[in-house]
């Protein structure tokens, strides 16, 4: 974390980048959700991360090789887990459920990541769950009940368990690149991540056959906008903010990104895809919101 006797430009920047996080990481599903329409949706996630991996870290290497000569083998590997764990397991599987499920409802299913955060904090740091995020654990588990159970519920069952496992994957990426972070202040490490995440996506892409169904002629402009938009604002911009402001602010701050994305998301899929507010997406949404708050509450109470 940056230290309270930096100058306060300095100290600002992981606030910035957490703001940047809020409202681009909220947009995003959209993109997605337009992207995946007429592209393979793993092949995408690997040559958007590919294209924003090589440009950023180009970019970087050429301002100041001694980033590049400072990460040691054990930056790599832990680059290199976090990246399949964030990107390929958290995004590639969300990507591959927005070709079947509203952007709003998925980014409801995905606020969830702090209740999966809270709980692998604690299973690895041997301690108790606090009263405060029990409710918001129960709150939590009633809200995705309303998305994919009441009248109005708009997303089956098992669509909603394969989003939860993505939540729960970018979780543990999140925990594992916080505690094996190395180096704080090294801008490089983000951009390396898209890289080794979006060769993985490619390796998972021609795995399952994606990369043999592709037909040029056939990818729409919309998803050819959604695409470059998930390139430019939502990875360059958006996940090296996140990667900077993971590693500098404590968990529980940066885990507020998980209650505005969502509302960002819905309010974006009404306006620009026409979804539909229906009575699962509105109570399911706000029971998960509320959940995710009295959670980030708790976790702060116990870090005070």
């Amino acid at each position: 974390m940056e230290s309270v006797s930096s100058p306060p430009r300095v100290r600002a920047l992981p606030w910035i980048a957490l703001v940047a996080v809020w409202f681009l990481w909220g947009s995003t599903y959209i993109a997605i959700r337009a992207a995946v329409e007429t592209i393979p949706p793993f092949l995408m996630v690997g040559v958007r991360y590919l294209i924003a991996g090589l440009l950023l870290s180009g970019v970087l290497v050429l301002w100041n090789r001694d980033w590049l000569r400072a990460i040691t083998r054990r930056q790599w590997i832990s680059l290199a887990v976090a990246a399949f764990a964030l990107l390929v397991v958290g995004n590639g599987l969300l990507s591959f459920e927005e070709q079947y499920v509203p952007a709003g409802a998925s980014a409801l299913v995905v606020a969830t990541t702090p209740i999966w955060l809270m709980l692998i904090d604690a299973v690895l740091d041997r301690r108790g769950i606090a009263k405060l995020a029990v409710a918001g654990l129960v709150l939590g588990t009633l809200g995705i009940a309303a998305l994919v159970g009441i009248p109005g519920g708009t997303m089956p069952l098992a669509h909603a368990a394969v989003i939860l496992f993505s939540a729960l994957s970018w979780a543990a990426g999140s925990v594992y690149m916080r505690r094996n972070a190395g180096s704080h202040g090294n801008p490089l490490i983000p951009a390396l991540e898209m890289l080794a995440g979006g060769v993985m996506a490619l390796i998972v892409a021609v795995a399952t056959g994606e990369t043999a169904h592709v037909n040029l002629a056939a990818i729409a402009p919309q998803s050819v906008a959604g695409f470059w938009w998930l390139v430019g604002p939502g990875a360059i911009v958006g996940y090296s903010a996140y990667g900077y402001a993971v590693r500098t602010l404590p968990t529980p701050i940066v885990a507020t990104y998980a209650y505005v994305n969502p509302v960002v998301a819905v309010l974006l899929g009404a306006l620009v895809l026409h979804e539909s507010l229906s009575p699962g997406v509105l109570v399911g949404g706000v029971g998960i919101v509320l959940a995710v708050i009295l959670i980030l509450r708790a976790s702060r109470r116990a870090t005070s």
